[in-house]
């Protein structure tokens, strides 16, 4: 699995667990697996009938026709398949993935991400997030089957019940603002209910116990010297870069302009200019008398902190881009308390003050030897984890998985134009 691939389902992990769960989980995602069309079919299971599992597809004898979907089918599907819209319910083993099951962890993202990306963008964006949360699922499936042998007693389940709804509370409170109503009306749109999630949290309680049962007590206590070699080797894992807090009288040229810099000419680009200087320049003398920085911005920046006085509170060498970053490189050529000259770039003209100012600290090597220790450790139950992760995948029955990822591909096809659609149309 690429470092791309894991840090995009650590990603994922994070919009659906705890912080605290997500480094016993981070790669159950990105196994890759392939149909096995010559072995053994089940037969067509339940679910695939239900209309929660496969919307698109009329059960009834009627001809119906394939949609577009967002994103293009993945390689290796063809239009000569039975079901244009691929199969309803993935089957890993005896296990069954849906596509609510894909989707729900990452719609928002995707509908979000439709309004701001170009469409071929876009469109292999899709492709790679529904793959990986796929293998994620499928991942979870089958360490989920070996992790029912293990807690067969009632403790277990009462245990693994009230982490379950726990980990939904976080969710509700980190992905909806607390708002137990916002979530309800996220899941009805997949046609999903907290029991079905919470059910699915209980899941990954019992596979996240069964994995630290079985790898954690494995781990080995490394030598002092193992211990060093780490440190000198991941010295910019224990160093803190420097900060400064940054203030910023900001005019973007749209301002004045009032309009986009692309539509406008030479002529009306270079007034805007001369109006965003005047009106800074008449800034920096309200600093010069000694007006507040908070007020004088309140007054006279028009940029996307004005009403917070132009505070940006702390950042480190890099953090800012687009037309703020070159502002983030004068800051750190101030001395805290200063401001800067007027500073030009091609889209926006600046004021900078530099607040206090932070420099950077690495810790001793006593000091990080905690932080070393269960680094360590965590490397390496990852490693040992992703091995037996990927024996049980290597050796389970996954069939037509092309197909289930172009009926999911289908499904946020309809859910990008849903959400495209007018309010007054939708109802």
């Amino acid at each position: 699995m690429s470092d791309a691939s894991s840090h995009g389902s650590a990603q994922r992990l994070r919009a659906y667990l705890p912080a605290a769960h997500v480094v016993l989980v981070l790669l159950l995602a990105g196994f890759a697996c392939k149909d096995d069309e010559i072995k053994p079919k089940y037969a067509d299971h339940e679910a695939a009938h239900r209309r929660r599992y496969h919307p698109a597809v009329d059960r009834s004898g009627a001809e119906t026709r394939p949609e577009p979907t967002t994103a293009p089918a993945p390689a290796g599907t063809t239009a000569t398949r039975p079901n244009p819209f691929g199969s309803p319910v993935l089957f890993v083993n005896r296990q069954t993935i849906t596509v609510q099951d894909v989707l729900e962890p990452i719609l928002d993202d995707l509908l979000t991400k439709a309004e701001g990306l170009p469409l071929p963008t876009y469109q292999g964006y899709v492709q790679r997030e529904v793959a990986q949360q796929i293998d994620f699922q499928i991942g979870l499936a089958v360490v989920y089957e070996q992790a029912q042998l293990s807690y067969t007693e009632a403790r277990f389940e009462e245990a693994f019940q009230k982490e379950a709804e726990r980990m939904v509370r976080d969710v509700i409170n980190r992905r909806f603002g607390g708002v137990r109503v916002r979530y309800e009306q996220h899941l009805k749109r997949l046609d999903l209910t907290m029991d079905d999630i919470t059910e699915r949290a209980k899941r990954q309680v019992m596979v996240m116990q069964f994995l630290r049962d079985r790898f954690q007590p494995a781990t080995h206590e490394p030598t002092r010297r193992e211990l060093m070699n780490y440190y000198q080797a991941h010295l910019d894992a224990f160093t803190t870069p420097p900060r400064a807090e940054l203030f910023l009288l900001e005019i973007p040229l749209e301002e004045p302009l009032g309009k986009p810099i692309d539509r406008a000419s030479e002529d009306e680009l270079a007034e805007a200019r001369r109006e965003a200087r005047a009106r800074l320049e008449e800034a920096r003398d309200e600093l010069a008398r000694g007006t507040d920085f908070a007020e004088v911005a309140r007054t006279y920046c028009q940029g996307v902190r004005a009403r917070a006085g132009g505070a940006w509170g702390p950042i480190s060498p890099g953090a800012l881009t687009g037309r703020w970053a070159k502002a983030g490189e004068v800051l750190f050529s101030l001395e805290p308390g200063r401001h800067s000259e007027i500073v030009e770039t091609d889209d926006a003209l600046f004021v900078v003050k530099c607040g206090q100012r932070t420099p950077a600290s690495t810790l001793s090597f006593e000091e990080a030897q905690q932080q070393i220790l269960q680094r360590i450790a965590e490397e390496e139950f990852d490693r040992r984890r992703d091995a037996y992760i990927a024996q049980l995948v290597a050796r389970a029955m996954i069939r037509r998985r092309d197909e289930f990822h172009r009926s999911v591909l289908s499904a946020v096809g309809r859910a990008v134009r849903a959400a495209r659609q007018p309010a007054s149309l939708s109802r």
